[in-house]
């Protein structure tokens, strides 16, 4: 149905597939920038997901980028009402978070460090005061609790309404009752979208469907991993103590949520494992729905509900409510451009976060699709993380049974998926597994994160200092600096962009001068165009119009994309995903050179194949590449070889590492060494909003090279003011923690001088060839981040609430001249 009075444009700059709250929030901002966007939704406005909803508004995320967008939401909510003078049932009325054993009061009171960094304020309550604000539930096993006054709630519905009006009064169009069909789709660019009513002509479309998005999206060939899940809450009949203001109360230990709804109050579960729905598609008639209530299936929930507020066992339950909402594989949203099709956008997949992230996610898609990046990080979010087998839809049917479950619940290092396993294999995981590896999974793939022949079960205890697993992490870590360790990385991407025109392809997207003689190669950055960095990666020319690209396995799909968007149409060259044609095995530690020598006839001693060189040489009875780096910080070889000569190879190494220390190693100890190296993890120290400049990565750049590069300018005119950025990453130590009985650093924890905070840790981990504690921090200092300034010291670290003293600099903690990695 078309509302009276309008009729379906033949055109429009913008179409929005949904009217959700996301998708009418991008109408709204769209609207705000003058655009006038266009929505079309298949019955009514909120009629999917949106309108039953919990309707909770939380601001803390894991990054200042992402905290900001919460914040703003916040904000949003609260205005809007002014705007349109439409009622949104905001109110702030707090939250509190609480703890119920250890490992979740440390998590709390690490919330509580970080939210000070984000400028949230939060108090700690012990249990009596938790009682005093909730004086109905059992508090006698209640640690603490976390409270974070300025969270509130909304009422879906009517702030979906509120953003809709708000848009229209700015020019923008919405239709309800039209069925968007299918793309129009021509040369791999959106040209339109086909409806049941006529077609719309447009270049860009976003795709705000929920949960009907990834049928829609699988039959365009794009990959959107994400199914419907049954979610279940009950509502009391009206209590007449219970405050309007009453805070939200999380408690992720028994996996429940609680909020008061117009005089009631609703109770929410998250379960473990939850029951995926429609996976034959989503039926076109279903509006303001809801499921049968399962009882039997949500009855532990249930049971923990009734066990912490024996008082609703003699209260009348009004409803039991259950309605579908759309997870991912990861528990994140998918955002931003589909790398399968010029012009089309992504902002499904919510994670029953939908009404919390609506206003920041309508305004990061209203950026996207009209200055053609956001202006904050959205690294973790990117559409372009999936991989092509996510579209599977049986893979996303069974993962998202567990997906809902990874929304509560304890998070720490040792949390491991059960459901979709052994999905993706290197050709070595058998012969890995009989080595004693004990695999994580990661995108699919098995990954070896450390080794124990004598138990490869992983523990289900969790755990935020020394693991289970510190014992075998701590002598993989020995033997790579003592002896030698082998680690197969074949789950890494490997990229081969060939062609005449390769070179300018790669040199448009990275920092560094990427025409060198074949046989180098390159450690580099992808760039934006603000000089942030997009991805961390090395190239090797492998011919003289031939590269490969090598790129955490994570970053498989963005990365093609990101070379793919930022080339001239005119060039000559072509990307072809060479990640399952070759093995990665990397031998590392003093020894490594003898075992190399003893399986090639080759030279490959200093001289010949110093570090960042590569050559093809024989290795065991295969030709291969190997490629002189290190990601330990040792004396190491990376060996590229096709993947039917792996497993001889595999067998050549630990023949000749028999006599040289050889062991296994996976990737805890992997991470713990790069530390002590401060070699900086995409994703984790390094992201968009990071210029290598910042990063202590200055000389991965080469503003001199002849072809022009994303962010040359900013990156010059960062440099020309000078070393003493704004920002700057370092490596630190902490003296005073001990390995087994000390709090660990993690990620996020506030850096103080002077009594401010100056920073904040971005990864840490305890490292075991130092004995210390280490980890990279990005310090910040208005005036600039100088040498002086940091040698100097005074700086501390706060873990869990309490201070540290702790070292920085600028130098790797670990061989800082890197005769070791270069000998």
């Amino acid at each position: 149905m078309i509302d009276a009075g309008k009729t379906l444009p033949e055109s429009a700059p913008m179409v929005i597939i949904g009217g959700g709250i996301v998708g009418v929030s991008t109408l709204y901002h769209l609207a705000h920038r003058g655009v006038p966007a266009v929505l079309l939704e298949r019955r009514k406005i909120a009629s999917g997901t949106t309108w039953h909803a919990a309707g909770i508004v939380g601001q803390l995320r894991d990054s200042t980028a992402q905290t900001e967008l919460g914040k703003y939401t916040a904000k949003l909510f609260q205005d809007l009402e002014a705007e349109t003078g439409q009622a949104t049932g905001y109110k702030q009325n707090g939250t509190i978070n609480i703890a119920l054993g250890n490992v979740r009061h440390e998590q709390l009171l690490r919330s509580h460090d970080h939210a000070a960094r984000m400028g949230i304020a939060t108090h700690m309550l012990c249990r009596e005061e938790v009682a005093e604000k909730w004086p109905w539930i059992v508090t006698d096993d209640i640690k603490s609790g976390l409270l974070v006054p300025s969270n509130g709630q909304v009422n879906p519905l009517d702030v979906s309404v509120a953003l809709d009006k708000g848009a229209r009064a700015l020019g923008a169009v919405r239709f309800e009752d039209i069925e968007v069909r299918n793309l129009i789709v021509k040369n791999g660019k959106v040209a339109g979208v086909h409806t049941d009513q006529g077609d719309i002509a447009t270049s860009k479309v976003l795709l705000a469907g929920g949960m009907w998005s990834h049928l829609f999206a699988k039959t365009h060939g794009v990959t959107l991993p994400l199914h419907a899940v049954e979610h279940c809450y009950i509502v009391t009949e009206p209590m007449e103590e219970l405050p309007r203001d009453q805070p939200i109360l999380n408690i992720v230990e028994e996996r429940t949520y609680w909020k008061e709804d117009a005089g009631k109050l609703l109770i929410g579960a998250f379960e473990a494992m939850g029951k995926p729905w429609g996976s034959d598609g989503i039926p076109k008639d279903f509006e303001f729905d809801e499921l049968p209530f399962d009882m039997e299936h949500v009855e532990s929930e249930l049971e923990a509900m009734f066990a912490r507020m024996p008082k609703l066992g003699e209260m009348g339950i009004q409803t039991f409510f259950n309605g579908p909402e759309s997870f991912t594989p990861d528990g994140r949203p998918y955002l931003g451009p589909a790398p399968e099709i010029e012009g089309l956008f992504i902002a499904s997949g919510m994670n029953s976060n939908g009404i919390l992230n609506s206003g920041g996610v309508g305004l990061t898609m209203a950026e996207w699709m009209t200055d053609g990046d956001p202006s904050h990080s959205m690294g973790a979010l990117l559409t372009a993380r999936a991989h092509p087998f996510q579209s599977n839809t049986k893979y996303v049917h069974d993962r998202s049974a567990e997906a809902i479950g990874l929304h509560y619940g304890v998070p720490w290092a040792g949390r491991q998926t059960v459901t979709t396993r052994n999905v993706r294999k290197v050709p070595l995981h058998d012969h890995l597994k009989e080595a004693g590896a004990v695999f994580a999974e990661r995108i699919g793939w098995e990954v070896p994160m450390y080794y124990d022949p004598d138990n490869q079960e992983w523990s289900e205890e969790p755990a935020l200092g020394w693991k289970p697993w510190s014992s075998q992490v701590r002598a993989e870590c020995l033997a790579a600096r003592d002896d030698a360790v082998l680690i197969d990385q074949s789950m890494y991407a490997k990229i081969l962009v060939q062609g005449r025109d390769a070179v300018k392809a790669l040199n448009r997207v990275c920092g560094a001068e990427i025409y060198v003689p074949t046989g180098t190669s390159v450690y580099t950055q992808f760039l934006n165009a603000r000089g942030g960095i997009e991805a961390d990666v090395t190239i090797t020319r492998i011919g003289h119009n031939a590269f490969l690209v090598i790129t955490g396995h994570p970053s498989q799909t963005r990365d093609k994309a990101w070379i793919k968007r930022h080339a001239n149409p005119e060039w000559q060259f072509e990307i072809f995903d060479a990640t399952s044609a070759y093995g990665l095995l990397t031998i590392h530690g003093p020894n490594s050179r003898e075992i190399l020598s003893l399986i090639s006839g080759d030279d490959v001693s200093n001289c010949a194949l110093p570090f960042g060189a590569a050559r093809e040489i024989d290795v065991a009875y295969a030709r291969g590449w190997a490629i002189r780096r290190s990601f330990l910080g040792e004396l190491g070889y990376e060996l590229l070889v096709a993947t039917e000569f792996v497993q001889g190879v595999y067998a050549a190494v630990l023949e000749a590492g028999r006599g040289q220390g050889l062991t296994h190693m996976g990737m805890f100890a992997m991470n713990a060494c790069r530390l002590e190296k401060g070699f900086r993890h995409f994703g984790h120290d390094i992201g968009e909003d990071d210029t290598p400049y910042e990063s202590g990565l200055g000389f991965a750049v080469d503003l001199e090279k002849p072809d022009d590069f994303l962010g040359k300018e900013s990156l010059a005119e960062q440099k020309s003011g000078g070393p003493a950025t704004r920002y700057r990453m370092v490596s630190m130590v902490v003296d005073d923690l001990e390995a087994e009985t000390g709090p660990w650093l993690i990620h996020n924890e506030p850096i103080w001088k002077n009594g401010e905070i100056v920073g904040h840790v971005t990864s840490g981990d305890w490292g075991f060839r130092l004995d210390k504690m280490v980890g990279l921090a990005s310090l910040h200092k208005d005036s600039g981040v100088s040498r002086t300034w940091i040698d100097e010291g005074g700086f501390e670290v706060q873990i869990a609430g309490e201070f540290y003293a702790a070292r920085m600099q600028l130098a790797p903690l670990y061989d800082p001249t890197g005769e070791i990695m270069r000998g």
